[in-house]
């Protein structure tokens, strides 16, 4: 009898041990994630982001403002792609004379948008980038486990000569990364 008392002793344990540290990780985890991260970029250098809900807060300054910056299924032909798509809105009366975007999460960045004919339609700048195979290299990341970050770098110049760079983070989950390669896979059945 002693040695079955002896023998559960270290399962007791262990089950009072998991019944105060599990919350205790649980908690700690949640207090340490921060509605900042610093993410590092293409170069060496790393930019801070802000979070917002399950994603990033549009990148904006006081003269424009990054509505958009998303992956898009596309069927051409019957051939099923990917591709970037972006869009600017001025916050106010603002002329864009060129619009520089690349891919900087990779330690190479990734020119994906080089509009130096800016055009906007109802007040808002609108392009997407080239079409890319699932197989494509540059979008290796969707078959990887777990979320993934990418980071935009946008270079704008306007039409008075002022310049900035902006940086734009996109989150994709495990689930929505399942549900763009569904997409293609779907309709290639």
């Amino acid at each position: 009898m002693r040695d079955d008392n002896l023998a559960n002793f270290p399962l007791a344990g262990l089950l009072a041990l998991s019944i105060l540290v599990v919350p205790l990780l649980l908690w700690s985890g949640c207090a340490s994630s921060s509605p900042r991260l610093l993410i590092p970029i293409a170069g060496g250098q790393a930019v801070t982001l802000d979070r917002q809900g399950a994603g990033f807060k549009p990148a904006e300054n006081e003269r424009i403002v990054i509505t958009d910056a998303g992956l898009q299924t596309v069927n051409l032909d019957g051939n099923y792609y990917v591709r970037w798509s972006f869009s600017i809105r001025p916050k106010q009366a603002v002329e864009l004379s060129a619009i520089r975007i690349e891919d900087v999460t990779d330690p190479a960045p990734l020119l994906l948008v080089n509009d130096v004919a800016s055009q906007q339609d109802g007040g808002k700048w609108t392009e997407n980038a080239g079409l890319m195979e699932l197989s494509s290299t540059s979008v290796r990341w969707l078959s990887e486990p777990n979320q993934t970050v990418r980071v935009f770098r946008f270079t704008i110049n306007e039409v008075d000569g002022r310049s900035y760079v902006l940086y734009q983070g996109v989150l994709y989950s495990q689930a929505s990364k399942d549900a763009i390669r569904a997409m293609v896979g779907e309709v290639k059945r």
